[in-house]
């Protein structure tokens, strides 16, 4: 198998694996957000970290978007 032949699949699995932690990381969102505060906290920690949270997954859907949809060149 070449390269350029092998590059095809290797990316599919990337893509698919990534969109598989993307799914796991949203479902499982409040219990990541719940890790990072202490035993006792404020509603407002809890608003302040789980806003804290949205760029990292704005980022993983953006990458998603890019590399997922991007057509290939000739």
């Amino acid at each position: 198998m070449t390269a350029i032949s092998s590059l095809v699949p290797a990316r599919f699995l990337t893509l698919t694996a990534h969109l598989v932690i993307v799914i796991t990381i949203f479902w499982s969102r409040d219990s990541n957000v719940l890790a990072c505060l202490p035993l006792q906290y404020t509603q407002e920690q809890y608003q302040a970290r789980d806003t804290d949270a949205l760029p990292a997954a704005t980022e993983i859907v953006i990458f998603i978007a890019v590399f997922g949809l991007k057509k290939k060149a000739l």
